[in-house]
């Protein structure tokens, strides 16, 4: 009998998942497609499907399901699949030729808007054919219940290669999966573990009489985050209640520009994202006749990672978050990068991004009411979106000797927060991928073309 127990932060989405609101990440990515033809122009896909599936024991969490506990006793738990199929996992759909980016983008909208099986392991590859000039696209879907941002890169990253003719893999041994455990043992393992808590209380107030500096400054970072937490901003036009289909758009922007102003005005490359983001959504209220521009206050959610240098390759879920007020009301583009650049500074040292974490750690303590706290902590944060910066890799990757082309990322949205930006660095290049819901902003496009204008206009400026 064999399980791993989700992480608090794990645990969290699946919590606030609803059937109209998947909550996994993924991507879109175009690959060339002649290494990954026949001679007569077919995808080889039986191939592609054996290959991912010898990679997978690289990461093993790929032939796992979620398991839960009887009565909500404890998080649910991690468990091999014995009735595991890559056929599930990995499919081939198609455009009509010649398919084009906008149906390209369509496509990965609607895919994206269903909800992974949460009886099977919760990722899904999608292999496309029919785009124009005979390249392959290649959608993924993995539940963010698996990972963060960045060990979602890390996962992808078992099953690609950095050269185009790698050597060959080793042999794998053939997998068994583990037994599962029955739910009266899960069940039982659960009240052993209440039953033990007290203990480990008591442990801690001791610790904490002999020590008391960190827990105090614990509190103080969770009374701070508390009170930010009430400054609910005014909503947006995208904050409504979301439905069950997606839209999404891409942008992408060369890095040579953004490390340029990033040199010349002393900032991140995260304060340049902001910035650029900031003047894209400015742009699109006043289009809307937004009148109150001036006094307009945008507030974007900002993952930030927890994970050490020790913890690069580490599935789950290691980052918080802190809260960016976007100067939307700022027609300068400079003016705007100078003051992002002042707030995050001033955030990152804030406790705030510790003090959101703890929050989650306690919600997911009283084990009865986690579900309902977690949803309602999730849906109390005081946001219009979410803005996230996922660094990939700056040198090209390869399948089966095809080369990725492009590589844009996929960041659902939540709970009347109807719009998330997600931008991920790959090669010389910042791709975006902009999600809204289908009904709510049927004009995204023109997000992701003033996202690309305020780059360019970063770029000239002084």
């Amino acid at each position: 009998m064999t399980y791993e127990r989700l992480t608090a932060a794990d645990a969290v989405f699946l919590r606030i998942e609803t059937p109209h609101e998947p909550q996994h990440v993924g991507s879109l990515s175009v690959i060339e497609g002649t290494p990954l033809r026949s001679p007569d122009g077919r995808i080889r896909f039986d191939e592609l499907k054996a290959h991912v599936d010898r990679r997978l024991h690289r990461v093993p969490r790929m032939r796992q399901r979620v398991m839960e506990v009887p009565y909500n006793q404890a998080r649910p738990v991690w468990v091999d699949d014995d009735h595991f199929d890559i056929d599930h996992h990995v499919r081939l759909t198609a455009l009509p030729r010649p398919g084009d980016d906008a149906q390209l983008a369509t496509l990965m909208g609607r895919l994206q808007s269903l909800p992974l099986d949460r009886s099977r392991p919760l990722w899904e590859m999608w292999f496309v054919d029919g785009l124009a000039d005979g390249h392959v696209g290649l959608v993924i879907k993995v539940h963010h219940a698996l990972g963060d941002g960045m060990a979602n890169v890390d996962l992808a990253m078992a099953l690609i290669d950095l050269e185009a003719d790698p050597p060959p893999d080793d042999p794998v041994p053939e997998w068994k999966p583990a037994l599962a455990p029955s739910p009266n043992d899960l069940l039982l393992d659960a009240v052993r573990e209440q039953i033990t808590r007290p203990t480990r209380l008591a442990q801690a107030a001791v610790d904490t009489l002999r020590n008391p500096r960190p827990t105090i400054d614990a509190a103080a970072n969770v009374g701070r985050t508390v009170a930010s937490f009430l400054a609910k901003p005014p909503p947006a036009p995208w904050n409504v209640p979301v439905g069950s289909h997606r839209r999404w758009v891409s942008a992408s922007v060369p890095m040579t520009g953004v490390r340029t102003v990033r040199k010349r005005h002393g900032v991140t490359i995260n304060d340049v994202v902001l910035t650029a983001c900031s003047g894209a959504l400015r742009t699109f209220l006043l289009d809307h006749g937004d009148e109150d521009i001036a006094h307009r206050e945008i507030k974007a959610m900002v993952p930030v990672s927890l994970r050490g240098k020790d913890e690069h390759e580490t599935l789950g879920n290691l980052v918080s978050l802190i809260i960016v007020d976007l100067p939307v009301h700022e027609p300068d583009p400079v003016e705007r990068l100078s003051r992002i650049h002042a707030m995050t500074s001033e955030l990152k040292g804030s406790g705030l991004v510790d003090g959101a974490h703890r929050i989650l750690d306690i919600a997911d303590a009283i084990t009865p009411l986690a579900g309902p706290l977690t949803r309602y902590v999730s849906r109390t944060i005081p946001m219009n979106l979410v803005i996230t910066n996922i660094p990939g890799p700056p040198i090209p990757l390869y399948l089966r000797g095809a080369k990725f082309l492009r590589v844009f990322p996929y960041v659902e949205v939540i709970y009347n927060e109807g719009l998330t930006i997600a931008v991920v660095s790959y090669e010389d290049q910042l791709h975006f991928g902009i999600t809204a819901d289908r009904d709510v902003m049927p004009d995204l496009g023109d997000v992701a073309a003033s996202i690309e204008h305020e780059f360019a206009l970063l770029a000239r400026r002084r």
